[in-house]
């Protein structure tokens, strides 16, 4: 059966422990789903901000506090920091960020996106002082439709009107992204974060590929596997173009290089069935401290990471990918609810991608890993009408 259980998985270990009660607060029916302007909203931003205090990281002396103000309908974003030991004021900045608003009403976003808050905070508690950068951990707010993709998004805020403490964008080193963070539905991806976006910056995706195989974290309940894909696979939607999903955006926008990490959607995405007790703890926990290791090896580099937009990796999206679209297209393994067609054109993938030369693809090439990336996503998530890509 490859169906997951995520109220059947064991949350041992204290770290998984410290994420999940980060994520019963924030995902409580007494939040109401915090969606921007509520008082819900303001209490999540009133426990980041307690936590960000509990862990000695600094407000920025021009915001007067954690909080950065978007609109008085909105609310605010949470900005913390923790200056490098270098002693240069123009060391450049680390940025980690995940936003903390959602829909509201029944819906609470245990996934979308306390998880990924709860990552961000333990990430926080977990890391150092930096050497050679300056650490900001921001919760976004304004994230959610009808926000997505305007200048009222959160993130889109906070680089429109940076504090003058970072200056402007080119002062970001990169921006790490987190969305989505805990779910687990089909068996052969549930131990599996996707990562996208660090193939546009040659250094950032070198730290990744080095970062890659977590053997040495897996004292965790949960092993944890790193997937390099495309932001090309995420976001290009049949007779749509291109489509950003999440806060990494705006750093693209802005070129900035920037790494999204996300364990993907599963069939409670934006539904009132987004529980805190349907995540994957140990999956998380285990993905903290990857994380650490790869900001910690991050803050290593003194050169500027490039950002070059249209770069890829195909032979290493192929590697990513292929494992999964194999055991999707077999019956005994395939994802719960795959339809014959689907099933069908999951096959013709398979026999396609055992023929396919990745290190000189072709653009037709390109476009079909495409369709089939977004197959799968469409699948995962249970989304009507899949047989159609």
């Amino acid at each position: 059966m490859t169906l997951v259980d995520p109220k059947a998985l064991p949350v041992t270990s204290d770290l998984a422990k410290r994420l999940k009660a980060h994520v019963e607060y924030l995902a409580s029916p007494a939040l109401q789903g915090r969606k921007p302007g509520t008082p819900g909203n303001r209490q999540a931003a009133a426990y980041i901000s307690a936590r960000f205090r509990e862990l000695d990281l600094d407000a920025l002396p021009s915001l007067g506090g954690y909080g950065q103000p978007i609109s008085s309908e909105l609310g605010e974003n949470l900005v913390a920091m923790r200056q490098a030991f270098s002693a240069d004021s123009e060391a450049p900045w680390l940025l980690v960020g995940a936003h903390f608003d959602h829909l509201g009403g029944n819906y609470l976003g245990a996934d979308d996106n306390a998880s990924a808050v709860a990552i961000l905070l333990e990430t926080a508690r977990a890391l150092p002082r930096l050497t050679h950068h300056h650490l900001l951990i921001v919760a976004f707010n304004a994230e959610e439709p009808p926000y997505i993709r305007t200048a009222k998004m959160g993130s889109q805020f906070f680089t429109d009107h940076l504090p003058p403490e970072i200056g402007a964008t080119s002062k970001i080193q990169a921006a790490i992204i987190m969305d989505l963070m805990g779910g687990a539905h089909w068996s052969p991806s549930m131990d599996a974060i996707f990562a996208g976006g660090a193939e546009k910056s040659p250094g950032l995706y070198r730290r990744l590929r080095e970062s890659k195989n977590p053997s040495p974290i897996t004292h965790h309940p949960s092993p944890l596997t790193i997937l390099p894909i495309g932001m090309h696979l995420v976001e290009e939607i049949p007779l749509m173009g291109q489509v950003a999903f999440s806060d990494y955006d705006a750093f693209r926008n802005a070129r900035v290089p920037f790494l999204f990490l996300s364990a993907g959607r599963t069939p409670r995405y934006h539904q009132p069935t987004d529980l805190p007790d349907t995540l994957h703890y140990e999956r998380m926990a285990a993905t903290v401290q990857w994380l650490t290791a790869l900001i910690r090896r991050m803050d290593e580099d003194r050169g500027r990471y490039e950002f070059l937009a249209d770069r890829i990796e195909f032979a290493d999206e192929v590697a990513s990918l292929a494992p999964l679209i194999r055991q999707a297209a077999q019956r005994e393994t395939m994802i719960p609810g795959t339809s014959v067609l689907s099933l069908w054109k999951l096959q013709a993938d398979q026999e396609w991608l055992e023929k396919l030369n990745p290190r000189s693809p072709t653009r037709d090439d390109i476009k079909r890993l495409e369709r089939s990336s977004l197959r799968l996503q469409c699948l995962l998530a249970d989304f009507p009408a899949c047989f159609l890509l």
